[in-house]
């Protein structure tokens, strides 16, 4: 079903017109930063449970006037597309009753629009000591289809579907903290580096792409014929610097 085709409600927001200064800025900002679908030619759009238009015919408002809210899945990443696409963010996010982060940025043209992110419980962000990030960073994107958040030689964020996953940080590099780790020392012990994912037989193929070193081959979880468990499969793999990497199905995916 299409947005002309969804049941209207007595009483909801159907349309709305967003003034633009340029059809195409606006356009670029409002596809990169929260993934709307716009036509440049007329400035027509459509958005998550909206449909509008972009228009130059009225005056953006920087206040004054109703403010519509945005909602992101990720507060962070939402705030960088905002600046990267030509967006200003006006102060610090604002956390609503413990329940949802709220924010106003400026659009390009000038609008005042705000930002509504959900509040989440701790998530991992595991952070790893390495000889070359860039080395490292190159084979974790070609193992898992991670995206570089950062670069550099000192420090990398991986993210995976826009939320980070992984970082790494070179051991000799300081920064405020001091150094992370001994080279000399094993790395990780007793602890393994474990990644949920969907193309599970894919990243078998990738990592003999790599040439990883193989601590367990590929193998169901329990052992075949043992019921109970996550019931999936998983390869364990070393990877440059000597951590145990574990690749593992979705949980059900293999069963009896």
């Amino acid at each position: 079903m299409n947005q002309d085709e969804k049941v209207r409600t007595h009483g909801q927001i159907d349309y709305i017109q967003l003034p633009a200064l340029d059809i195409e800025r606006s356009a670029a900002f409002y596809e990169k930063a929260f993934g709307w679908s716009i036509d440049t030619d007329n400035g027509s759009f459509e958005a998550p449970g909206m449909i509008g238009q972009l228009t130059t015919d009225q005056s953006p408002a920087a206040t004054g006037g109703p403010v519509l809210w945005i909602s992101a899945d990720d507060l962070s990443g939402a705030l960088r597309g905002v600046v990267a696409n030509g967006g200003k963010v006006h102060g610090k996010p604002q956390l609503d009753g413990g329940e949802r982060w709220l924010v106003e940025i400026d659009d390009p043209a000038g609008n005042r629009i705000g930002i509504v992110a959900p509040v989440h419980r701790a998530r991992p962000q595991t952070l790893i000591a390495v000889r070359d990030v860039e080395a490292s960073s190159c084979w974790y994107q070609q193992l898992l289809g991670l995206r570089s958040d950062h670069g550099g030689p000192a420090y990398e964020r991986l993210l995976a579907d826009g939320v980070l996953v992984l970082q790494l940080h070179h051991h000799e590099v300081e920064h405020d903290h001091g150094r992370i780790g001994d080279p000399d020392a094993e790395a990780g012990n007793g602890v393994l580096l474990w990644f949920a994912i969907d193309d599970f037989d894919r990243a078998v193929a990738r990592a003999t792409e790599l040439g990883a070193e193989v601590v367990l081959p590929p193998h169901r979880n329990p052992p075949e014929g043992e019921p109970g468990g996550p019931a999936h499969r998983e390869i364990w793999l070393r990877d440059p610097d000597g951590y145990t990497v574990v690749l593992a199905s979705p949980d059900g995916e293999s069963p009896l």
